[in-house]
């Protein structure tokens, strides 16, 4: 049996919540950079974002941008 889990992928900056991508299925974090990649191989990489919260119940992924 095959389940897919694609979360929705959220970022947090200046108190505003930015949808980043609807349809995730793998989020890589390496240091300070967040690369998010969908069912169809699309990536977007988040530079100065670190993970806030994976509520997989809820199927969401609230990153935040990092100020240096």
């Amino acid at each position: 049996m095959s389940i897919m889990c694609e979360s929705s992928v959220y970022l947090l900056k200046d108190g505003q919540r930015t949808l980043v991508m609807a349809e995730a299925v793998k989020v890589l974090v390496s240091g300070a950079t967040v690369t998010c990649i969908d069912t169809l191989g699309e990536r977007k990489v988040l530079e100065r974002a670190e993970l806030v919260e994976a509520n997989l119940l809820r199927h969401e992924i609230l990153l935040r941008s990092r100020e240096d």
